[in-house]
């Protein structure tokens, strides 16, 4: 469900055991190894689902004059969604995309970390090498 959660545009999820907002756990839960490794199943059966939510956020968000809104997201996706305004970024070095991944995951585990940083950036690191 998108719409205004705690005075801000967010996605609630909510069902299955689950009640949460994404904002909260964009670089926790959302970047473990659990859902990462499942996105191109989901995606392959979803992404009509997926392009028509995000366009109907957009348009949410659209109709509060305040707001700007800039949909990231990769060509063949974001091409679905109407606009009269469109760039492309690109990267040099595709490598980065991985490399900025693997930093959101080391950070979140800081964030949420009561331990010594050292030892949750560690702790991370052994993760996510098992993981590879």
């Amino acid at each position: 469900e998108f719409g205004t959660f705690k005075d801000k545009f967010d996605t609630r999820i909510n069902g299955l055991g689950y009640d949460m907002l994404v904002s909260e756990v964009q670089n926790t839960e959302l970047k473990s190894t659990k859902v990462s490794k499942n996105i191109p199943t989901v995606a392959e059966v979803t992404q009509g689902e997926v392009i028509q939510f995000a366009a109907n956020a957009i348009t949410t968000m659209g109709s509060d004059k305040d707001v700007m809104v800039l949909l990231e997201g990769r060509e063949q996706t974001v091409n679905y969604v109407r606009t009269p305004h469109r760039f492309t970024l690109t990267l040099s070095d595709e490598t980065l995309i991985g490399k900025r991944r693997a930093a959101q995951r080391v950070m979140a585990s800081v964030e949420d970390s009561d331990k010594d940083i050292m030892a949750a950036v560690e702790t991370t690191l052994e993760k996510l090498t098992k993981d590879l």
